[in-house]
């Protein structure tokens, strides 16, 4: 046994429960082949953030011909560290084995999952 005893205190008390909130609060949708390739959307927890061509309606835009106006939503969800995704369009949204996701419907994916939205182009990987 270690003669060495670490003691909580207040101020790393507060360390620990913000980096525990830090992390949780916020994940990340970035762009690793395609236009937009470096380019990285931050998603605030429990916050919907939508992709498509349409600016009006769409906080991050990719002017690609194959995205639609809403082509999906995406949703950090902090408290299982997992991301929301819901693919709205025309010409889809894959996951890297190509498997198209069902529009409409509810996909929780896990941070590392890459993405292609449209096409094969515009590859995206979750933080």
């Amino acid at each position: 046994m270690s003669e060495f005893q670490y003691e909580n205190d207040i101020h790393t008390m507060s360390v620990t429960r913000s980096l525990a909130m830090s992390a949780a609060s916020e994940g990340a949708l970035i762009c690793i082949r395609g236009d937009n390739i470096g380019t990285m959307v931050t998603l605030p927890s429990d916050k919907d953030i939508y992709v498509g061509r349409d600016a009006t309606r769409c906080q991050y835009i990719l002017t690609n011909s194959k995205i639609s106006r809403i082509h999906c939503c995406f949703t950090y969800v902090g408290t299982i560290n997992q991301y929301r995704v819901i693919d709205q369009s025309t010409n889809g949204t894959f996951l890297e084995n190509g498997e198209r996701l069902i529009s409409g419907r509810e996909y929780y994916l896990l941070p590392s999952t890459k993405l292609y939205i449209g096409n094969e182009n515009n590859l995206f990987q979750l933080r």
